[in-house]
């Protein structure tokens, strides 16, 4: 990552994946709200439209570890020697991620796999990937090392939102606190690549003072930023659930072709997808049960 698409990769990963996250999040619990009080459940994947039988989310979060991991492979050599040992830290980072994705995608297959797996692995991705950054910034200028610092907080607070989640499945604010830092963390990847490799205009002084205020002044106005990014988008979402039929579509993780308990249709947490509203209410009843 030692360059400004280094940045610029896993920044996009992240940004991508937190708003995809927060639309879901809160297009399910404004529904919940609206058809079902109390019917909300927090769930760390979510049913792609295009083509809701298959695990879609997952597959692309393994895909994407398995291209940062090559592409870190690659650049990790020099003149046929391995010599770019933050490369093996990146690597290692990626593989967590891609570990997730790959429990994501058995808990989609039905797979007997402990439950709750999905949290801890994607709690354990984070942590992973803060504790590399924490002990990556030997010998850098003090800019380097607080703008890392500030990915590490950020990193940090992801990880405690998804066991927050994980520990209080009904509630959506561990989740939109997830997508929050992820969102975050995502915009401050971007920064960082602006801060340390800018690809136009002058250089950092990243020894000078005042240059690092104006850099810990812009890390909040990117918390401000994710913040009317999460107001702005549940506006948004809200006025459109407000104007739902009584009667309509939820997400689809399963065949409703097949005859199905509400027990089997909420398997791992994944909401079927069925017009009619009643069985809607029928598995969010059993949710209630469960809890």
């Amino acid at each position: 990552m030692g360059s400004f698409l280094g940045h610029v990769v896993p920044g996009t990963f992240f940004f991508v994946f937190s708003l995809w996250w927060l639309y879901n999040v809160l297009y399910r619990y404004f529904y919940s709200k609206r058809f079902r009080p109390k019917g909300y459940r927090n769930t760390t994947t979510f049913p792609c439209p295009c083509n809701q039988s298959a695990a879609i989310e997952a597959i692309l979060i393994i895909v994407s570890a398995c291209l940062g991991i090559l592409g870190e492979f690659i650049t990790g050599f020099e003149n046929g020697e391995w010599t770019h040992w933050g490369n093996a830290q990146h690597i290692t980072m990626f593989f967590f991620f891609g570990l997730n994705g790959v429990v994501d995608l058995c808990i989609h297959k039905k797979w007997d796999i402990p439950p709750k797996l999905d949290y801890v692995t994607a709690a354990l991705a984070f942590a992973v990937e803060g504790f590399l950054f924490f002990y990556h910034l030997h010998g850098r200028s003090h800019m380097d090392i607080m703008v890392h610092m500030f990915l590490v907080y950020t990193i940090g607070a992801c990880m405690i939102s998804t066991l927050a989640e994980m520990m209080q499945p009904t509630n959506v604010l561990p989740a939109l606190c997830r997508t929050f830092f992820t969102f975050l963390q995502g915009t401050w990847f971007y920064q960082v690549g602006f801060i340390l490799y800018p690809p136009v205009g002058e250089k950092w002084d990243q020894d000078d003072h005042t240059q690092m205020m104006i850099v810990t002044l812009i890390f909040t106005w990117h918390i401000a930023a994710a913040f009317a990014t999460v107001f702005g988008m549940g506006i948004l979402i809200w006025l459109r659930v407000q104007n739902l039929p009584g009667s309509t579509t939820m997400y689809q993780m399963v065949d409703t072709n097949e005859p199905q308990t509400p027990e089997k249709c909420y398997k791992n947490g994944h909401i079927p997808y069925d017009k009619s509203t009643s069985s809607i209410n029928q598995i969010l009843d059993s949710e209630s049960e469960d809890v």
